[in-house]
């Protein structure tokens, strides 16, 4: 299933290949060109017209001879860049309504006025910069130096993560598949232009503290005064509990001891106000102690499975769009949605045998006397820390957990350990597990959930979904018409900013993360690039979806879903533009996607 493409005989920007072929290079090589071509073409050539899907003849007979006959039963998509006068003539096995296209590379590229006869190969540096380019002319705004530089250095991460998979091949270990899972991601999110962009220290070697290779890392551990602890939890967690369970791993202290991830120790380390604090004695660094960690997808969120807590600790380091610190209103918006959620949480799992979520019950952080507020501000993001429960916790005993972006990702590294006998009846599985809670929780508790394919884990009894568990309550928002003032009287007024999404903003997020995000990669990792099983895939995803509509007495639910049902375009998250324009991950937009939902009956 998901036989790799094929992969260019060629470096970065078209020069003829070194005699010694170097896999991981070339591998993400081509990964990067489908992320770029990925976002582009469903952000920007899709909404704004300018995607051709059906070349001339002539066109054709431009190609170079080997080229042509090469991919005689391709279907070609003409994608011009005005204004740096570019075409792009690039090779696709078929239509896809969700843009998620198997490309069959390289990608062939020529200037307008140097004639028919000028196609030349194109790498993923120079379609960087030819789209950078185009874009930046078309919108009258300066080239975008900084995103061309992200885009390479998550090449070259990307091309590190495979060299050492090469060089270190780890064996299955059935018993340790949801670890394996979130350290598997070689590749990351096919639709962003730059998922393993990773700012790093200088002199940090990556492999020491990133998932991809395998790693594990002990906690840094500091010792402070109780008074100078910020402890909150939500019953029945307390404090007192909460500081003992971090405390098995703690060294020996006459302070309490405060955990963080030790390159955020680096970080703090270099603080004034911390260098202050340490010279004075308000602060003691005990440095590393206890049992090695596993660090999971997002880098910065910590595993070891004979713990009760995941560790969400800040780390700023940016990571993709953000630096992944927890500001103080996070840590505050993470309770306020556990509190908001536990007593649900039993109704919503009651009614969808399978449905779980991860809680997060508590947070501490550091808050020393006398400082300044943005010294303040620094020391409670730079220590702050979300305990989130252990995925075993929630699992049978007859069950495993993986994480879905591990097993729909590029080239299926992980088929083998969850092989998938019929496809139909394993996504339908999926889909009834994952569809009915997030769209109960949306229309009748006004939660939006994020099940994208990070949040997501999916439960597997004897290879088939068993349930689902979504986590990180970052991404969770409340509608601010079924929770209104009186509801959220508690929050400090920028947690509650955070929280509070409109109905049509929470709409376009279920519908994003649900659909396009999640369904989507998992109907095309499953079809396999077979168009009929695509078909028959998402006729079942809309079958559970009918089902659901047709059980739920709001009116309001069921005219949302028959928009839906009947081919209202998705929204996708502009991961692409919201980088090309500098903005913060929070103001991406959205652009619509064609719907899958309307294929005929007989395709």
């Amino acid at each position: 299933m998901n036989a790799p493409l094929r992969l260019p005989t060629l470096l970065a920007d078209g020069a003829p290949a070194s005699p010694v072929f170097d896999a991981p290079r070339h591998a993400a090589e081509r990964s990067g060109i489908r992320n770029l071509l990925n976002c582009y073409l469903r952000e920007v050539a899709h909404p704004r017209g300018r995607l051709g899907e059906r070349p001339t003849p002539a066109l054709r007979q431009s190609l170079p001879l080997g080229w042509r006959h090469a991919q005689r039963d391709a279907h070609w998509l003409l994608l011009p860049l005005a204004r740096v006068e570019v075409q792009l003539l690039i090779a696709v096995t078929r239509p896809s309504r969700t843009g998620n296209y198997r490309y069959a590379l390289p990608v062939l590229a020529r200037h307008v006025a140097d004639g028919p006869a000028a196609w030349q190969p194109v790498g993923a540096r120079r379609l960087a910069r030819l789209l950078i380019d185009d874009l930046s002319q078309e919108e009258g705004l300066p080239f975008n130096l900084e995103l061309l530089q992200q885009v390479e250095l998550s090449l070259a991460c990307t091309a590190d993560i495979l060299a050492d998979r090469e060089r270190h091949p780890e064996p299955h270990r059935a018993d340790d598949l949801y670890r394996h899972s979130e350290q598997s991601l070689a590749f990351g999110h096919p639709f962003h232009p730059t998922p393993k962009c990773r700012r790093w220290a200088q002199h940090v070697r990556e492999a020491d503290y990133a998932p991809e290779y395998r790693t594990t890392l002990q906690l840094h551990w500091f010792a402070v005064a109780a008074e100078h602890l910020r402890v909150d939890t939500v019953a029945p967690l307390t404090p007192e509990r909460l500081l003992a369970d971090l405390a098995v791993d703690a060294p020996a202290s006459a302070r309490v001891a405060v955990p963080v991830h030790p390159m955020q120790a680096r970080y703090l380390r270099d603080l004034p106000v911390i260098r202050r604090a340490l010279d004075a004695g308000q602060i003691s660094d005990l440095g590393p102690a206890g049992v090695r960690y596993a660090p999971t997808a997002s880098v910065r969120t910590l595993y070891h499975p004979e713990r009760p807590w995941f560790l969400k600790g800040s780390l700023n380091i940016r990571i993709t769009n953000c630096v992944r610190k927890n500001a103080i209103y996070e840590l505050e918006s993470a309770l306020a949605i556990q509190r908001r959620l536990q007593p649900l949480q039993a109704e919503l799992e009651h009614a969808f045998p399978g449905f779980r979520l991860l809680g997060e019950p508590g947070f501490l952080t550091v808050t020393l006397p006398g400082c300044a507020p943005a010294d303040d501000k620094a020391v409670q993001e730079g220590f702050g820390m979300i305990v989130r429960q252990n995925i075993h916790g929630v699992l049978a005993d007859d069950e495993q957990a993986i994480l879905a972006g591990a097993l729909f990702q590029e080239g299926a590294p992980l088929a083998r350990q969850v092989p998938v006998a019929d496809p139909q009846r394993w996504l339908h599985a999926y889909a009834e597990a994952l569809i009915p809670p997030m769209l109960e929780a949306f229309f009748r508790h006004g939660l939006v959930f994020e099940p994208h394919l990070q949040n997501t884990l999916i439960c597997l009894r004897e290879g088939l979904p068993s349930g689902v568990v979504v986590r990180d309550f970052e991404g969770v928002k409340l509608v601010d018409r079924q929770w209104p003032a009186e509801c959220t009287a508690d929050l400090t007024p920028r947690a509650r900013q955070s929280v509070l999404y409109s109905e049509a903003q929470g709409w376009n997020r279920v519908r994003y993360c649900l659909f396009v995000n999640n369904l989507a990669e998992a109907v095309h990792y499953l079809a396999d690039d077979d168009p009929r099983l695509e078909a028959a895939l998402w006729r079942r995803v809309a079958a559970v979806v009918r089902d659901y509509r047709d059980r739920c007495p709001l009116p309001s639910a069921r005219a949302s879903l028959d928009r839906l049902l009947a081919g209202e375009p998705l929204p996708s998250k502009t991961n692409l533009l919201v980088r090309f324009h500098k903005h913060a991950d929070r103001q991406a937009g959205y652009v619509p996607v064609d719907s899958p939902f309307t294929y005929p009956a007989g395709a």
